[in-house]
C-alpha cells in the first residue's frame, strides 16, 4: 500500500501579536504556535501515547525538523533505513530528524512536551507500522 501523503504551505500558522505570550492549548498532540512565512514554523509536540506499542504510524517530512524537550519525558521512534530504534529526549539537547518518525510521552498520554522547529512549507508522508 502506498504511503498517504499531504502539503503543508506557506503561512502554514496562526496570526499572533508581537511582544506578547503566545496561546497554546493543553493534552493537543500538535499545534503550531507561530511563524515566519516561507521560512520556518515551530510548535509545541506533546504525543498522546504513552508506550511503543500505542503508536500506528511513522511520518517523514520533505525537510528536517529540530525537537527540544521542554518538559516531562518524551521517546522519538526513529527509522533511518535499518529499522526502528528509540530516542529518548533530553532537556536542553536539541535532536534534528529528518526520517521516519512519531514518539510517546512514557510516563502517560501528553506528560511531555517538545518544542518543534521546521520550514514553513513542505510534503509529509505517512508509513503504518507493523
Amino acid at each position: 500500500m502506498k504511503p498517504k501523503g499531504e502539503k503543508t504551505r506557506a503561512g502554514s500558522f496562526p496570526k499572533f501579536k508581537l511582544d506578547q505570550g503566545l496561546s497554546s492549548k493543553a493534552k493537543k498532540e500538535w499545534q503550531v504556535l507561530c511563524g515566519d512565512k516561507n521560512h520556518w514554523r515551530i510548535g509545541f509536540y506533546s504525543p498522546s501515547q504513552g508506550k511503543n506499542p500505542g503508536v500506528k504510524r511513522l511520518e517523514k517530512h520533505t525537510c528536517v525538523e529540530l525537537f527540544l524537550l521542554l518538559q516531562g519525558k518524551v521517546t522519538l521512534i526513529l527509522d533511518q533505513g535499518k529499522g526502528e530504534f528509540e530516542l529518548a529526549l533530553k532537556p536542553m539537547q536539541p535532536v534534528m530528524v529528518a526520517g521516519w518518525h512519531s514518539g510517546y510521552c512514557p510516563n502517560g498520554p501528553f506528560s511531555g512536551i517538545a518544542i518543534v522547529v521546521e520550514r514553513d512549507q513542505f510534503g509529509t508522508i505517512y508509513r503504518k507500522r507493523g
